[in-house]
């Protein structure tokens, strides 16, 4: 009788999802118990991501985003294509009280944080789920540890996830209130404003709302349109004006989207299998294995309870998300899925939400005090990587410190590697400095004063100025970047001999000529070493196809033809034995002379133009 009793139960529960999916009617309303438990939940989620400001900014697209908001231009990645114009507009709003960029910017995302448990609450409730599964829902999302950590810095992933699932859940309301309807088509055009991929997000809710707003009125239909493309237009209109011209917008974008194709897609060759990072995206989003797969096993509970109960709400839930879950996996860069993630996180929130209640059996008791031991888990291993970065500032930031408080133009050069030059421009603008490759560069010149580098450090150690946090639990969170930051003085130096030319410089770039033959001495190294090169030819011989030929202590490294008027090549080489200086020998077989092709007056004959070099351990 008891299992009997069981079975009736677990039935009720699910019986609507079993026989209707009506969303012209609302949800069940709540009762007056539910609206307490509602606001005190909301409270304490909205509450809890105080402790997660950041003190500082850390992160690569921070900084460019900070840049953005002084001096907008994507073509100049400030910031990066496509511009997140929403975002940035949103930032300035707040600069009108906030009296810096970055503070700006981070109040717009602890705001917006703020807003996760109601928006993915509203989400659960459109799609039908029970009061107590949508409480965990939202309780889930809002306390995984990379939303958590992500929604005090100054990143555009929390106002973008939050605004689309308000989107989401006012479109689906709007398949019985034209209001909401019109509401949430805004709010899709602004979420795509910040990101375009939101729109796949928006996609299926917006179908089906249009679907019933059809019937009703085409007027709404038309109406929300115009929302969704004078918004849109808005937004990327004004990111082309910002950065100069349509044409040089798209060529920023078009870049941009072909560098992620080449580099962080499925189609680059040194990204692993995709089945090796299915658990990456999909299990181990925050990188600590068993939480995830505890709410791993609440999800797969849920898809075969949805399967087998045909329940339309959570296969709603997985159109959704699921489209963007899926290029993410194919299509985004795997070293940063922690944040990425966050674009489709509600979806596993919901699906886990789902399964802790299917597990407690109907039992309100039971499911609550599941979901509060997992979200108290989540809380407690989370809270040390909040405490450091709210606490500590970043190893960037302290690096730009460091810069400002012991470089001195007058008897200094400065050489910043390419990963720390957006924190450069962003916290020390004034600063004169020469942009390198990484922390084993050799700038191309060296004067008589003192030179010094500014760099992310991997596999060197530096002596100077050293800063580092943890790799614990923050290492697990955030990307695994900007770690350790270092200002030391340069003490291995390249010597250019044959064939170069004298090095020229413009703003922080330098580069250095060379006709058909060129010889460069690398200093001392040992063991596996890798060598770094990235230059120029002059645009005028690409269509001739040049041949280039790169040599090591007399070893043939690449032969190639090149049809780019720009090169990048790392080769891992074995260096010369027993401390002995390392040989490098560049050769192309075609030079261009302005002054023969009577287009300029540079008497030279114009081979290869050095810009990076960088040597040292692998």
């Amino acid at each position: 009788m008891q299992s009997q009793s069981s079975v009736v139960r677990i039935y009720e529960i699910l019986r609507p999802a079993l026989h209707s999916f009506d969303l012209t009617a609302a949800p069940e309303p709540l009762t007056p118990r539910q609206r307490i438990a509602f606001w005190v939940l909301a409270i304490v989620c909205a509450a809890s991501r105080l402790p997660a400001i950041s003190r500082t900014l850390w992160d690569w697209d921070e900084a460019l985003f900070c840049i953005g908001m002084r001096s907008y231009d994507v073509t100049s990645h400030h910031p990066h294509p496509p511009g997140f114009p929403v975002y940035i507009a949103l930032g300035k709003f707040v600069r009108l009280f906030v009296h810096n960029d970055f503070r700006a910017l981070q109040t717009v995302n602890v705001v917006c944080a703020m807003l996760l448990f109601p928006a993915v609450y509203l989400l659960a409730r459109e799609l039908r789920l029970g009061f107590v599964t949508a409480c965990i829902a939202g309780a889930l999302c809002a306390f995984f540890p990379n939303v958590w950590f992500f929604g005090g810095t100054a990143f555009s992933d929390i106002p973008s996830i939050v605004i689309v699932v308000f989107a989401a859940a006012f479109l689906l309301r709007g398949c019985r209130d034209a209001e909401a309807y019109l509401i949430g088509a805004f709010l899709l055009a602004l979420a795509v404003g910040i990101r375009p991929q939101n729109f796949t997000v928006g996609l299926v809710p917006g179908i089906i709302a249009t679907r019933y707003r059809a019937k009703q009125s085409w007027r709404d239909v038309v109406f929300a349109a115009l929302i969704v493309i004078v918004v849109v237009v808005v937004a990327f209109g004004g990111a082309m004006a910002a950065t100069g011209s349509i044409e040089r917008y798209l060529v920023s974008v078009r870049e941009h989207s072909d560098y992620i194709t080449r580099i962080d897609s499925f189609r680059s060759p040194e990204r692993p299998p995709l089945w090796r990072l299915f658990d990456r995206f999909f299990v181990k989003q925050y990188d600590y294995t068993p939480l995830g797969i505890i709410t791993s096993i609440f999800v797969a509970i849920s898809i075969v309870g949805a399967i087998r109960w045909r329940d339309r709400g959570l296969l709603i839930n997985f159109l959704i998300f699921g489209p963007f879950a899926i290029t993410a996996w194919l299509m985004l860069d795997r070293f940063s899925i922690s944040r990425f993630s966050i674009g489709y996180i509600p979806m596993f929130a919901i699906f886990a939400a789902d399964g802790i209640t299917r597990v407690a059996r109907g039992s309100a008791k039971v499911a609550a005090v599941l979901a509060a031991a997992l979200t108290i888990a989540f809380a407690v291993w989370t809270w040390p990587a909040l405490t450091e970065a709210r606490t500590t500032k970043s190893p960037s930031a302290l690096g730009i410190e460091a810069v400002k408080q012991n470089i001195d133009p007058k008897r200094d050069d400065l050489f910043v590697a390419n990963a720390m030059g957006p924190f450069m421009e962003a916290l020390a603008p004034e600063e004169p400095f020469i942009r390198v490759m990484d922390e084993r560069a050799l700038p191309l010149s060296i004067g008589a004063r003192k030179p010094w580098l500014l760099a992310e450090i991997d596999v060197m150690h530096p002596t100077g100025f050293v800063f580092h946090r943890p790799h614990d639990t923050l290492w697990n969170i955030a990307r695994r970047h900007y770690f350790d930051v270092a200002l030391s003085p340069i003490v291995r130096r390249a010597q250019f001999t044959a064939g170069w030319y004298g090095p020229e410089r413009n703003g922080p770039d330098e580069w250095q000529w060379m006709p058909r033959h060129s010889v460069t001495i690398l200093p001392p190294a040992s063991g596996d070493t890798v060598l770094r090169l990235q230059f120029d030819i002059a645009s005028e011989m690409v269509r001739e196809k040049p041949a280039i030929t790169i040599a090591l202590n007399g070893k043939v490294l690449d032969h190639f033809v090149t049809k780019k008027d720009r090169i990048a090549h790392d080769y891992r080489v074995v260096p010369a034995p027993n401390g002995a200086p390392n040989r490098l020998e560049m050769s192309i077989d075609k030079t261009y002379n302005a002054v023969k092709h009577r287009t300029g007056e540079d008497p030279r004959d114009l081979g290869i133009a050095l810009r990076w070099l960088a040597w040292g351990p692998n």
